[in-house]
């Protein structure tokens, strides 16, 4: 957001204001946004219009003229401004100021340490241009490395393959007179003159623009660089360093949320090595129980079979006194051993007193 400090040079009064509109309109009536009551102002003096992250001061064809760092601008002319810069109406001072507000806002959380990482930058890219001059290099084709400062010089300078161009491209994709590098709106502006290849910044097809430190230009398939040592865009800093750590936090975010998706797949993958140890254990326990229950069970059904069979036996009753004699009685007596033995010598005996007879005869 922008802020203006306006000092009353005669009466040093001093005030701030805050810019939340996009237009604000500085004059001697109540009307304006900002008044200055004073005859010598005229009714709508001068105003601050926002077009996009730019702010220009622009004179409304006032009677005395607005001032801009001690030069006065021409009438309905556009100048950027730049934090810092002091504006003159009359007898009112008007310094112009981007709060670190307006610097942060790009991104939701940048910290303090952004800011000095952009003031390090900031450092380090005026200790690397020692030269200040706006300029412009040709990066590509048989013309690069060539530089075109944008001094004090002219207020027009040509680029184009014309051999008397202020910055002369011998490349058959240029025109003749291709581009012109403006200055005015408090910077410098290219204008494409109607070339057959168009002219184009950061890859935007453009008529006219203001141009911005790093801003590529693009003439046919000729790029150039834009230098202006001044113009730091400290809000494109700050969103490329918020971007990066934007970046390296998702990649950080990315990293933990795979480690943790790994640390869930080892911790699920030991819990169901344990689950299929225990089913195999309640396994083999039941296995176990289920032959113990057989055997018991088959013991069970012999002790059982035996008890139904000794039942089912009839009880034979003692014999009778006449049934035990009547068996005595019927009992043929036999030899004993000693008798069969006898029994067979006299039959040796008298088988071979046979023989001896009947060979006697013979």
């Amino acid at each position: 957001m922008a802020k203006f400090t306006i000092v009353n040079l005669k009466s040093h009064e001093e005030q701030e204001y805050f810019m939340p509109q996009d237009t604000i309109v500085f004059g001697r009536t109540n009307t304006c946004d900002i008044e200055l009551p004073s005859k010598a102002v005229s009714r709508k003096h001068a105003e601050i219009v926002r077009e996009n992250q730019d702010y220009f001061l622009s004179d409304l064809e006032s009677g005395n003229g607005t001032f801009l760092n001690s030069q006065k601008i021409r009438p309905l002319e556009k100048n950027l401004l730049r934090s810092g810069d002091m504006i003159r109406i009359e007898d009112y001072e008007i310094r112009f100021q981007l709060t670190e507000d307006h610097l942060d806002r790009p991104v939701e959380e940048d910290t303090d340490t952004d800011i000095l990482e952009i003031k390090l930058i900031k450092k380090m890219l005026k200790a690397l241009d020692t030269d200040d001059t706006p300029s412009v290099e040709v990066l590509n084709s048989s013309a690069a490395g060539k530089r075109l400062a944008i001094g004090e010089g002219p207020e027009e300078l040509v680029i184009g393959r014309d051999p008397l161009a202020q910055l002369s491209i011998d490349e058959a994709v240029l025109s003749r007179q291709h581009a012109k590098l403006l200055k005015k709106w408090g910077g410098v502006v290219i204008q494409d003159c109607k070339s057959k290849n168009g002219t184009f910044v950061n890859n935007d097809r453009i008529e006219e623009k203001l141009l911005r430190d790093g801003d590529k230009i693009m003439l046919g398939t000729v790029k150039l660089l834009y230098r202006n040592p001044k113009d730091v865009n400290l809000e494109i800093i700050s969103q490329e360093i918020s971007r990066k750590k934007k970046e390296a936090a998702m990649r950080e975010a990315e990293l933990l949320a795979a480690k943790q998706l790994e640390q869930e797949e080892r911790d699920a993958a030991a819990a169901e090595e344990v689950r299929v140890r225990k089913e195999a254990e309640a396994q083999e326990v039941n296995a176990a129980l289920e032959a113990e229950k057989a055997d018991a069970e088959a013991e069970s059904q012999a002790a059982m079979t035996e008890a139904e069979q000794a039942h089912a036996a009839p009880e034979m009753p003692p014999p009778s006194p006449q049934t035990a004699a009547a068996a005595a009685a019927g009992k043929k007596p036999g030899f004993s051993f000693m008798e069969k033995i006898f029994i067979a010598l006299g039959i040796i005996v008298g088988l071979a007193a046979i023989g001896a007879l009947a060979s006697l005869f013979m």
